[in-house]
C-alpha cells in the first residue's frame, strides 16, 4: 500500500492524465488477483471418486468425477491419445454421510481414449488457476469375452483354465479363500492382470500373484485403497497361474470381483503395476 500511495503522490506532480493511468493499472492488478483469492478462500480441492471405474478404447465416455471444491477450466491427461472435455460442473449440498463423503462438487467430463490405447491405468489432472492440480486416474480396458469364475478352483492344483486371449472374469470370492485362474502365454508378450473390487462397491481387499508352471513366483500386487494389478513381460513361453485373495484371507459373499486380463504388443515395455513387490 505505501509504495501504491508513493507513486502516486509523484504522479500528481505530472499532471491528472498520469494519475488516471496509474489508478487503471492499480485496478487491473486487484481484479486479476481475485479468481486467485477466490480459490484461496475456498481452500484445498479434493477429488474423491470417479464413476465409472473403466471406459473402452476408441468410445467415448461421460465420467463423474466428484470431489470438494473443485472448479477446474481443464481436464488433462499426460497421454495424448486421450482427450477430455469438461462437460458440466454442478454445485450440490450434501444432506447424508454418504453424501458428505463424495463432497460438494460434481464433474461431468467426456472421455475418448484412441483406438490404439494399450489396456492401463492413465494419470489425468484437473487444471485448475491458483492451486495445485488434483490428480486422478482413470482405466483404459478394450472389448473382450467375458467369463463366470467356476469352482472347484481354490488352489494351484485346481485352477479353472481361461480361453485363449484377453478375457475378464466376473465372480466373487465365497469359497475357500482364493481363486486360481490358469492362462497361456509365449515369451516377450506382455500381460496386463487388474482387479476391480473396491471401485465396484466391493468389500474384497484383493491381492493378485502371478507363478509360472513351475510355480514359481514371479510378481505380486497389493490393493492400497484403489485395487492392484499386474503389468509383466512373460519370460517364456507357456502356462501361468494368476490367484486371487483377500489381504486378510477372509471371503463372503458379497466379496465381488472384475478381474481383466489383457495381453498387450508384445513390443510394449511394462508401464504401471501399481503397488507392486516381488
Amino acid at each position: 500500500m505505501k509504495r501504491t500511495a508513493d507513486v502516486t503522490v509523484r504522479i500528481r506532480t505530472r499532471g491528472p492524465r498520469s494519475t488516471m493511468l496509474v489508478l487503471c493499472l492499480v485496478c487491473c492488478v486487484v481484479v486479476a488477483r481475485l479468481p486467485v483469492r477466490a480459490a484461496q478462500q475456498r481452500g484445498k480441492g479434493e477429488l474423491r471418486s470417479i464413476a465409472p471405474p473403466w471406459i473402452l478404447a476408441g468410445r467415448a465416455t461421460v465420467m463423474k468425477l466428484a470431489g470438494q471444491d473443485l472448479a477446474p477450466t481443464e481436464v488433462r491427461f499426460r497421454e495424448p491419445r486421450i482427450t477430455a472435455t469438461l462437460r458440466s460442473r454442478q454445485e450440490r449440498k450434501p444432506a447424508t454421510d454418504a453424501e458428505r463423503q463424495q463432497g460438494n462438487t460434481l464433474l461431468e467430463v467426456e472421455v475418448t481414449p484412441a483406438s490404439d490405447v494399450n489396456p492401463g491405468s492413465y494419470p489425468f489432472e484437473l487444471i485448475e488457476e491458483g492451486r495445485e492440480p488434483q490428480r486422478g486416474r482413470i482405466t483404459v480396458d478394450v472389448p473382450a469375452p467375458e467369463v463366470p469364475e467356476k469352482e472347484p478352483n481354490h488352489d494351484l492344483r485346481h485352477p479353472q483354465v481361461l480361453p485363449a486371449g484377453p478375457v475378464t472374469v466376473v465372480g466373487k470370492l465365497d469359497g475357500d479363500g482364493a481363486d486360481v485362474f490358469q492362462f497361456a502365454g509365449h515369451a516377450r508378450e506382455t500381460w496386463r492382470c487388474e482387479v476391480f473390487a473396491r471401485r465396484i462397491q466391493s468389500k474384497l481387499e484383493p491381492i493378485l500373484r502371478l507363478r509360472d508352471a513351475r510355480l514359481t513366483r514371479l510378481r505380486a500386487a497389493v490393493d492400497q485403497g484403489d485395487d492392484c494389478a499386474i503389468e509383466l513381460r512373460l519370460p517364456a513361453d507357456g502356462t501361468y497361474l494368476l490367484e486371487l485373495f483377500d489381504a486378510d484371507n477372509r471371503s463372503a459373499p458379497d466379496f465381488a470381483y472384475r478381474l481383466i486380463l489383457r495381453r498387450l504388443s508384445p513390443a510394449i515395455e511394462p508401464r504401471r503395476s501399481s503397488p507392486l513387490r516381488k
